[in-house]
């Protein structure tokens, strides 16, 4: 019989009620596991209200909004002019290219001519021969290079330089060696000075990063290095820092170009090149800079010039995937003294110092210099390790316990467990697996990303035995660098500022006869595993670099070395199969 009216009842059968709620609940815990998975891997991103706009009472609405239609157009113009650029740039670089190899032809014959691959700008454009010439403009020099398409010569001219650490020493007039002001001491090489003393070399101290630590702790460091050394405090430019460094403040705003000549301590750096080069009588002064990786030899010399001439890496850049993690062979730069006539200087920018491998005693020895290494370097993505928990043990044993509780908002644990740190960390950031089992590797490695990215900042404090004594000598252009740096007070409200033990003078020897390699950007995985490989059978050497290097993937991820076996897992059941006989009992009864 047909339904005479409409359905007017909004009610529902208990059945698809329970139904739509089991629905609505797996959504939720859907949301809620995938949020905790992003916070893990760093991509939570705070939830920005929708802007209101402006009120239509407001008196200079049509103004404002006039000027916000212009900054898009400006906006518009230049994204079009960059695009241009970009294009230029890349005819640029191929005439150029083409014009060299045909000068090289006209001017080399009766030469061996080495054959190579074609350069994109992206790599070590000095590396181009075994014979020393200016490189061409590199794509990410977009200052040099015209809207119009004209390619603009170098300002300054970089050239492939010695191949040999030992060279580099008999070179030389002056030796800088660039420490990190996070921990001095640890950067420190007793071999290096001594045979750069041995051959008469002048032996300056450059304590870069200054700005990372808090003013006290720089002012005890200058006190006690100035004691040996002529230890001059630096910072490079905003230009040459990692774009989403914590101690840059320009870097959190969108599309702003960082200035190229706002360093600090350039100026007590020249000032003590030109009274060298005035006591010597020299023409030319050959300065190379030595340090462990990633000390800021290549963006000190950037910063002295005031310009992109050295490639820097920048791990939050588009190209960073294509880019060595660090300088791989020599290069020379010349540039002229500011206020000294004729007279020049020879940047020598060097690769990492690597040491000999050392005996161990035990795994415990060998396992905390490797950490020592690899935490001081920060090469790569180290937070990719396979097992960080070494690493992590090795931070807790120098951090200050009151501090990390501060800084990660962790109830107290004793002081050097690292399992009931890593335990508070996992409950904190809600790292818990199935049947209530911690992630204690998850929460090592969130605090391995914070020690590379700097969001952990550190410091060290002085000995107590080598803490009293006199005052530092006070030198031209201290005040303007103290006067910026932050006080502790100060720094803790923007970093989580953590407290060290000084790490001690590297006593290893230097390797001096290998030569420096470029690396190929395809064989740096095989080279990573390979040398995982030697790391389980023999003892680890002195630099520990290999264990991050090109650790992009997946793949890499198992490249790294595996230290402690895996906690058995449980078996698996079987799941039992069920058969149900209906479906053939009621065929059977219609037969």
């Amino acid at each position: 019989m047909p339904r005479i009216r409409k359905k007017t009842s909004k009610r529902v059968t208990t059945n698809q009620r329970e139904k739509i709620k089991h629905k609505v609940s797996a959504q939720r815990k859907k949301v809620k596991k995938q949020s905790r998975k992003d916070k893990v891997a760093g991509k939570v991103q705070k939830k920005s209200r929708k802007d209101p706009g402006i009120p239509n009472a407001f008196p200079y609405k049509d103004e404002i909004l006039a000027e916000i239609e212009r900054q898009r157009r400006e906006a518009a113009i230049e994204k079009q002019h960059r695009k241009a650029e970009k294009r230029a740039a890349k005819v640029g670089a191929r005439d150029a290219d083409e014009t060299q190899s045909q000068m090289s032809g006209k001017t080399g014959e009766g030469e061996e001519i080495i054959e190579k691959e074609e350069n994109d700008g992206r790599g070590f454009d000095g590396v181009m021969s075994m014979e020393k010439q200016p490189i061409a403009v590199p794509l990410r020099q977009k200052s040099k290079i015209g809207i119009n398409g004209e390619v603009k010569a170098p300002d300054v001219p970089v050239c492939p330089g010695p191949s040999t650490l030992r060279e580099v020493l008999d070179k030389a007039d002056i030796l800088i060696c660039v420490l990190d002001a996070r921990d001095p001491e640890a950067g420190i090489s007793e071999a290096l000075l001594a045979i750069a003393k041995e051959k008469g070399k002048a032996v300056v101290v450059l304590v870069n990063k200054a700005d990372t630590v808090p003013r006290e702790s720089l002012v005890a460091w200058l006190s006690y290095l100035r004691k040996t050394y002529t230890a001059i405090p630096f910072r490079v430019s905003s230009a040459f820092m990692p774009a989403a460094s914590p101690y840059d403040h320009s870097a959190n705003k969108a599309k702003i170009q960082r200035p190229a000549d706002d360093a600090t301590g350039t100026k007590p750096i020249w000032a003590w090149l030109r009274k060298f080069a005035e006591e010597r009588k020299h023409n030319e002064s050959v300065v190379a800079f030595m340090g462990v990786t990633n000390s800021g030899k290549s963006a000190i010399i950037n910063s002295l010039l005031g310009a992109s001439v050295l490639p820097v890496y920048n791990p939050h850049s588009s190209e960073a995937a294509k880019l060595p993690y660090t300088t791989t062979v020599a290069q020379e730069v010349i540039a002229s003294i500011p206020g000294s006539g004729n007279s020049k200087v020879r940047f020598i920018d060097t690769p990492g110092l690597e040491f000999e491998r050392e005996e161990f005693s035990g795994s415990n020895e060998r396992q905390a210099s490797r950490a020592r290494d690899i935490l001081l370097r920060c090469r790569g993505r180290i937070e990719r390790l396979k097992d960080p928990m070494f690493a992590v043990t090795h931070i807790i044993s120098r951090a200050e316990m009151q501090d990390l509780m501060l800084a990660y908002n962790l109830p107290a644990f004793p002081k050097g467990d690292t399992t009931a740190f890593l335990a508070g960390m996992a409950r904190v950031n809600g790292l818990v697996k199935t049947r209530g089992v911690l992630d204690h590797a998850g929460a090592a490695r969130i605090v391995l990303r914070d020690w590379n990215s700097g969001k952990l900042g550190r410091y060290t404090t002085l000995p107590v035995a080598n803490a009293s004594g006199q005052p530092a000598l006070a030198m031209d252009g201290d005040e303007d660098i103290l006067n910026g740096l932050r006080t502790r007070k100060e720094l803790r409200k923007e970093v989580k500022l953590v407290r060290l033990t000084p790490g001690k003078v590297d006593s290893r020897n230097v390797i001096l006869d290998e030569a420096w390699e470029v690396e190929d950007e395809g064989s740096e995985g095989s080279g990573d595993s390979n040398e995982d490989e030697d790391d389980g059978a023999d003892d680890e050497s002195g630099p520990g670099e290999s264990d991050v290097e090109g650790e992009e993937d997946e793949e890499d991820e198992e490249e790294a070395p595996e230290l402690l076996p895996a906690p058995p897992s449980p078996p698996v059941a079987k799941r039992k199969r069920t058969v149900s006989f209906a479906g053939l009992a009621g065929k059977r009864r219609r037969g």
